[in-house]
Formats: structure tokens, C-alpha cells, sequence
């Protein structure tokens, strides 16, 4: 009888944890928005904003160019996953465990097991390199053969001799009584001959 109070006391100390940590969630995967929603919304009907702070689904926006067209897409860094920062409990776990389109919240079969503040960092630092290398996808290299789409030297073929993805433009030499000429031109007015 005494071995059950102990082993009872050890589960709930283990499903209660009154500081924040970020916690991760299995969804769905396409609805980590709506869970994020849900999740808010039930937090607040429960008046749990003090015991749950931050929710986190990372995205990137690329810039790419189709059909001549500058696009911006969103990319999910973590399709299927939704990070929350909690204290956790019975109450809190019942709330995460019931909002429609979660799966699970990541963990031992009895406890959510957090992220460690490590896991934490690497995850951050991963959304920064992503967001700064999907800045800007510009499909053109030095040295690639194009054509302007529009103007007096529509269809002229040209080198592009330099890239500035800041800017969106780019350096093409363009032959002009009989000798190169470099130009600066935006990239969505150039295309790739193939």
C-alpha cells in the first residue's frame, strides 16, 4: 500500500510542472494553424493565460520568380508540429489533449517531456538561418544567358554579369555600338533562355 502512494505522488510530480517550458505538439499536418487558433481560443475560455504564454508553428516566405512574376511562398519549417510554452498539468494537458487535430503532445507515455533550453536554441537559431537564406530565390547565376521581356531591346540576348539580390536586380552586359555595356536591370524584366 505505501509503495502505491509513492508511486502515485512520483506520477503527478512528474505531469506537474509549474515553470515555462516550451512543449512540442503532433498535429495534424496542414492544420497547425487552426490548432495554434483553437488552442488560444480554449486557453482563454478556461483562464489559463497565466499557465500558457507562447505559441510557436515557424514559417519562411520565399521570394521566387514565375512567370516572370515576383512570388512570395510560405514554407512550414516544421510541418506537423506545434510548439506551446506552458507550465504543464492535468488541467493544461486535458485542454491540449482534446483541441481537435492534435495528436499527441511529445513525450514519455505518462508525461510531455519539454524541450531542453539546447533544443530550444538550435531550433531558433534554424529559423533564422532558413529565413535568411529564403530571403530571396532569384533563379539567375552569373554567367546565365537572358533576354529582357520588355522594351527597346526586347528579345536581345544578354549575360548577366552580377546579381544583387537586395535589390532584386541584376548587371547584364548589353552590346551597344559595338561594345559591352553593363546595365542594372530588375530581374522580374529578365528571363532565362534555356
Amino acid at each position: 500500500m505505501q509503495k502505491t502512494e509513492v508511486s502515485t505522488v512520483e506520477i503527478k510530480r512528474q505531469i506537474e510542472d509549474n515553470s515555462y517550458k516550451w512543449y512540442v505538439l503532433s498535429v495534424i499536418a496542414g492544420q497547425e494553424e487552426l490548432v495554434m487558433e483553437n488552442l488560444k481560443e480554449r486557453v482563454k475560455k478556461q483562464s489559463l493565460q497565466d499557465d500558457v504564454v507562447d505559441f510557436m508553428s515557424p514559417v519562411v516566405h520565399e521570394y521566387a520568380i514565375k512567370k516572370g512574376e515576383k512570388i512570395i511562398r510560405t514554407k512550414k519549417l516544421y510541418p506537423g508540429y506545434v510548439f506551446i510554452k506552458s507550465k504543464m498539468n492535468d488541467k493544461i494537458r486535458y485542454v491540449i489533449r482534446n483541441t481537435p487535430w492534435v495528436r499527441l503532445i511529445v513525450g514519455a507515455e505518462t508525461r510531455p517531456i519539454p524541450l531542453t533550453e539546447q533544443e530550444y536554441l538550435d531550433i531558433v537559431k534554424q529559423i533564422e538561418k532558413s529565413q535568411e537564406r529564403s530571403e530571396l530565390v532569384i533563379p539567375y547565376r552569373i554567367g546565365d544567358v537572358v533576354m529582357l521581356k520588355t522594351g527597346d531591346f526586347k528579345w536581345m540576348k544578354w549575360v548577366v554579369k552580377n546579381i544583387d539580390p537586395d535589390k532584386w536586380t541584376a548587371v547584364v552586359n548589353v552590346e551597344m555600338l559595338w561594345r559591352l555595356t553593363p546595365v542594372v536591370i530588375d530581374v522580374d524584366k529578365i528571363e532565362l533562355i534555356s
